[in-house]
């Protein structure tokens, strides 16, 4: 999984979409979301230059819902 921004200069959106590519090659299982316009530290509030509360929502929510999926397949089977 990968929630990244745009503007980050530390990885840079071609290198996400290149990883996301080498991952379906092998048929892995990948999810890589990037937001126009926010940089490194998006989700953060105390970042006042970068901070962008949609997208930090989405990206809160699309975690949640990663977790959720992983604890179901690590689920013993009843």
């Amino acid at each position: 999984m990968g929630l990244l921004g745009s503007l980050d200069r530390g990885i840079p959106p071609v290198k996400s979409r290149v990883f996301e590519t080498c991952m379906n090659a092998f048929r892995k299982s990948v999810d890589i979301e990037i937001y126009d316009g926010a940089g490194h530290a998006f989700e953060n509030p105390a970042n006042k230059c970068s901070y962008r509360p949609e997208a930090a929502a989405n990206a809160w929510f699309r975690t949640l819902k990663f977790f959720d999926q992983a604890k179901e397949l690590k689920s013993p089977v009843s």
